[in-house]
């Protein structure tokens, strides 16, 4: 090793030194043997909150620490005393009460003669990395939670659509049977498929609270042509599930369509009340028509009564089709929902 290169060492090694002090990042405390502060560097200083390193030396080292965490500092200091190395993890506050944890590493300082003369205390801030652990922990928590979630809605979705495929597929092999012509078929079904599709809207904003009776009457009437026109009243205020939602959709929407065209709704005159009542499990509503002049019942064979008949029943409650001299009255059923949230 080339000797100059020594010399400037040792000439320069306390400014050295003195630099690697000053700015290491790490507490560096040097200690007695018996565990009294001998010497403390900038980031210890920084630390401790001392404006002057020397209101620190000469006392216990033990002193500055928290009572929790002195049985394990003691420990160390007899370890590296008796010359074998020892670490613990330890924990301070600052005066703004943070918590700052640390790892601390006491070692013996050996001597020319082979004896040891000091102890070094280097100690490491894990604070940040703690921190840092524990958003990586809380981002992980998130990302599980957010899966669970995705794999939750797409479980729904798919009960979902599998429900709305059944109804579909239901619907239109009912209307099938009732209508001479492909194209009397899909206006039919299209009027049926906007129905659902309008209770499909009302289902998705509704998020995770079951729709009561009023809101989704409301609701339903409120998308059609003709909703203002039906008087809702007396609606009691149960919660429905979604089935019982897309079944109101279908029948209302069927009820509207009929009133538009032949009952009550054909014109200014006539009026419609919907009113309701709770039996068990089952919500029955009554679809009663005013069309303020004498009717003549319309046979009830067609595929709207056969829809009315096949979708009306619940809890074991079968629909209703009667006839009053001003007009139509329909009783039918849906399910409520265990109970309201």
């Amino acid at each position: 090793m080339d000797s100059g290169f020594l010399d400037r060492y040792r000439t320069e090694a306390g400014d050295v030194l003195d630099a690697i002090l000053t700015h290491s990042r790490d507490r560096i405390e040097l200690l007695d043997r018996g565990g009294a502060l001998e010497y403390v560097g900038a980031s210890a200083r920084n630390a401790l909150g001392l404006a002057d390193t020397g209101e620190a030396i000469g006392k216990p080292w033990r002193d500055f620490w928290p009572e929790s965490e002195r049985a394990a500092l003691d420990a160390a200091v007899l370890a590296a005393a008796d010359g074998t190395s020892a670490r613990f993890d330890g924990a301070t506050q600052d005066d703004a009460g943070r918590e700052w944890l640390w790892e601390v590493t006491v070692s013996p300082v050996w001597g020319d003669g082979g004896e040891i003369t000091h102890l070094l205390a280097l100690s490491t801030d894990l604070t940040a990395r703690r921190e840092a652990a524990r958003l990586d922990r809380q981002r992980w928590q998130h990302a599980e939670a957010q899966a669970g979630l995705a794999g939750d809605v797409a479980r729904e979705l798919r009960h979902r659509i599998k429900n709305q495929l059944a109804v579909v597929n239901a619907v239109t092999r009912l209307l099938a049977r009732h209508t001479e012509s492909a194209r009397d078929l899909a206006g039919k079904l299209e009027e049926k498929l906007i129905s659902l599709a309008q209770a499909q809207d009302l289902l998705a904003i509704r998020h995770d609270r079951p729709l009561t009776a009023p809101h989704a009457l409301a609701e339903i009437l409120n998308a059609s042509g003709a909703g203002e026109r039906v008087e809702a009243a007396d609606i009691p205020e149960v919660a429905i599930p979604d089935e019982s939602v897309q079944q109101l959709a279908l029948l209302l929407g069927e009820l509207q369509t009929n009133a538009l065209k032949h009952g009550a709704l054909r014109d200014e005159r006539g009026s419609v009340r919907l009113s309701g009542s709770t039996e068990g499990k089952a919500l029955t509503l009554r679809w009663e028509e005013d069309c303020s002049v004498e009717v003549a019942p319309v046979q009830s064979g067609h595929g709207g009564f056969q829809l009315i008949r096949r979708l009306g029943a619940a809890a074991g409650k079968l629909p209703s089709i009667t006839w009053q001299p001003t007009g139509i009255v329909v009783e039918f059923h849906v399910r409520t929902a265990a109970r309201a949230r």
